[in-house]
């Protein structure tokens, strides 16, 4: 039987930082509080699910608060367990070894029960006789809030066979039958019967020194873990943070209201009349998915915080700052009266409760791709995402701009003009003869941006019209001018359409609430103008692959980043076809971008639709460790469809050469 492995002085830094913050929270002893670990998220997202620029949005992926991860993240000790040296827990390799149990089956597991076969499947389980269930934190921990896949990041880093499902923890809830669990397919903490089946990752906690040792404590009152500064705030002894007094102060908003919400807070905090507030503050943040758990009490519910704390106005629901990667149109959510935490839609309307570090927010910079391959040991595995696996969704934007005052929709092909208020309101019967204004003399009309001569501008038909707003998420109008247009305005806009059944009326649509509505064609209504396709052309489309922003060819270092990126040019118009991007491997063989953001062995698309063009955008971002020196190369193509005459036309195919050369020998000390 082995005994604990010696550690690092990293590792044992770790291991102590983790013994006093799960002392803290567990047994509340009463301590200085560890900092609480980053959750991993990197990118920042608006509430329809499109990754935008990280400054000044306040969310998760942008401030980035908390403990920084160590790099490579885990270590493999080679006998069947990996080391967490962010934490110093120990954990079992196998996610699946020991099969689906009951909560029960996983508690005798972990104390050496099992038939034979079971543990003998579980390669490191024998080594060991101290093996654990893990409490709910330590689980949470092992997520990675930038994956679409948690479980898949855990197996390319060191695991194997984490299932995307759910996990006992041994923390037990408020009533006895149930047990908290987490789930590595959705990030969802929940609680759970125990008669249920759960997977069972099990966990080894290092032992503590003697002046790390600790007697646990008994539950803990509320004036041992809050303290109350009389003035409008209280600080969380377990986690170091610092929460408003009052819960309810700030309403209830969409994810994207309550960012904002926090920060007009910061602005100016008096204008909420938040009970007693005479604090002044101005770092608080819409907590992220660590930060809003910590204050859970997981043995209490109704609320799930502890008896007698000293907070005010609870909300049922609280947003978090952390987006849901797997479906980045939802955020995390917490269940106050439960304590669980869940995915929920960003449109949802939930409690906006800031939080700030007790000592200050740190003057941190955002961890910046370049630091983070700056570590001297690197994961091995073949091209592995610097910034996690993200789903690829192109069109970027709905429509593409071509600079001259006009948008084409990259899904139908038609082209809008840019700007939505480029006219005056108009009856329905004048609507013509304005149009004709924008074909015959745009200049007396002076549309922004618009310097074409096209000379067929229409009214846009209700169905047109219609089926441009089915993808709209929220408010049409809103929505339309985040996907490129200018100045669309949330009213009626007339249509082609008169009434037959009424000749004095026609009909228009609401862009407000993307609604069809009748009216006298008498009314001044708005007017935005559509060109139907041209006639049809040769497919033509010009694609460009490059690394690090090169084209052709470009050399990188082994080991160092490389960002891929695509563009398209030269497009004839909205035809059909397939994006595929891939590489040639040292074996020979091809290895093809998924829409996941992964290479895979078997042919894949990354994306189908219409043909659109596209800025130099990224789509993938990793390191070259175990690419061996050598020439690859990499093809982005197009493939457009069969068209009505059946015959496939020609595929668009753009090349790149990487050289990896054998990276620099490091400096003698």
């Amino acid at each position: 039987m082995q005994t604990a492995p010696t550690k690092s002085t990293h590792n044992r830094f770790a291991a102590i930082m983790l013994f006093f913050l799960l002392a803290c929270r567990f047994f509340v002893m009463p301590c200085t509080a560890a900092e609480l670990p980053r959750t991993g998220q990197r990118s920042c997202f608006d509430q329809e699910g499109a990754v935008i620029d990280h400054a000044g949005t306040g969310q998760d992926g942008e401030l980035q608060a908390g403990a920084v991860w160590p790099d490579p993240r885990f270590a493999d000790n080679g006998d069947g367990t990996v080391t967490d040296r962010l934490t110093g827990l120990m954990w079992l390799q196998d996610g699946e070894c020991l099969g689906k149990v009951s909560w029960q089956g996983a508690m005798d597991a972990a104390a050496g029960g099992g038939g034979a076969e079971q543990r003998g499947g579980c390669q490191g389980l024998a080594a060991y006789s101290d093996w654990l269930v893990p409490e709910i934190g330590q689980l949470e921990m092992l997520f990675n809030a930038e994956e679409a896949s948690a479980a898949g990041w855990l197996n390319k880093h060191r695991f194997k066979n984490v299932q995307a499902a759910g996990y006992w923890s041994r923390t037990t809830g408020p009533n006895p039958y149930r047990v908290w669990s987490f789930h590595f397919d959705s990030g969802t903490v929940g609680l759970t019967g125990k008669v249920d089946g759960n997977y069972c990752l099990l966990v080894r906690q290092p032992p503590p020194s003697a002046e790390e040792s600790a007697v646990p404590a008994a539950a803990p009152s509320a004036g041992d873990r809050f303290v109350d500064h009389g003035d409008g705030t209280v600080t969380d002894r377990q986690s170091g943070l610092m929460w408003l007094k009052d819960g309810a102060c700030l309403g209830d908003a969409s994810w994207q209201d309550a960012l904002q919400a926090v920060h007009d807070f910061n602005a100016d905090p008096q204008r909420y009349g938040c009970q007693g507030l005479r604090a002044d503050y101005r770092d608080w943040s819409l907590p992220n998915r660590h930060e809003l758990r910590s204050i859970i009490d997981h043995g209490h519910d109704l609320p799930a915080l502890t008896p007698g704390h000293p907070f005010a106005g609870l909300d049922s629901r609280y947003w978090t700052s952390t987006t849901t990667a797997g479906r980045p149109a939802a955020a995390f959510h917490l269940l106050l009266s439960s304590g669980e935490l869940q995915p929920g839609d960003k449109k949802g309307m939930h409690g906006v409760w800031p939080v700030r570090p007790a000592t200050g927010r740190p003057d941190r910079h955002r961890i910046k791709e370049r630091e983070l391959a700056a570590g001297v040991m690197k994961d091995p595995f073949l091209l592995e995402p610097i910034g996690g696996s993200r789903a690829i969704g192109w069109p970027v934007k709905r429509f593409t701009d071509h600079g001259d005052g006009t948008l084409t929709d990259n899904i139908t092909g038609l082209m809008w003009l840019n700007d939505g208020a480029c006219f005056l309101p108009e009856s329905w019967e004048n609507a013509g003869k304005a149009i004709d204004i924008l074909n015959a003399a745009p200049d007396r009309l002076k549309c922004a941006r618009y310097n074409a001569a096209y000379q067929d501008w229409q009214l846009p038909d209700i169905t047109v019209l219609r089926d441009l707003l089915d993808g709209a998420a929220g408010e049409p109008a809103a929505w339309l001018n985040s996907q490129g247009a200018t100045d669309v305005i949330a009213r009626d806009y007339w249509v082609r359409n008169n009434n037959p059944l009424n000749l004095y009326f026609a009909w228009a649509v609401n862009l407000r609430q993307g609604t069809p509505r009748n009216y006298p064609m008498s009314f001044e209504l708005h007017l935005w103008p559509v060109r139907l396709p041209e006639a049809v052309v040769p497919v033509m489309a010009t694609p460009a692959i490059r690394a690090n922003g090169k084209e052709g060819k470009v050399t990188v270092q082994k080991g160092e980043e490389m960002l891929l990126s695509a563009a398209i040019t030269d497009v004839s118009g909205a035809a059909p076809a397939l994006f595929r991007i891939w590489y040639t491997a040292a074996d020979g063989n091809p290895r093809w971008l998924t829409r996941e953001g992964e290479w895979v062995k078997e042919e894949a698309d990354l994306y189908r639709g219409n043909l659109f063009v596209l800025e130099d955008t990224p789509v993938f971002r990793g390191d070259t460790t175990e690419l061996q020196p050598g020439e690859y190369p990499f093809f982005f193509t197009i493939l457009p469809e069969a068209g009505p005459d059946g015959a496939a036309p020609q595929p668009f195919l753009a090349e790149l050469t990487v050289t990896v050369a054998e990276a620099d020998a490091p400096p003698e000390q």
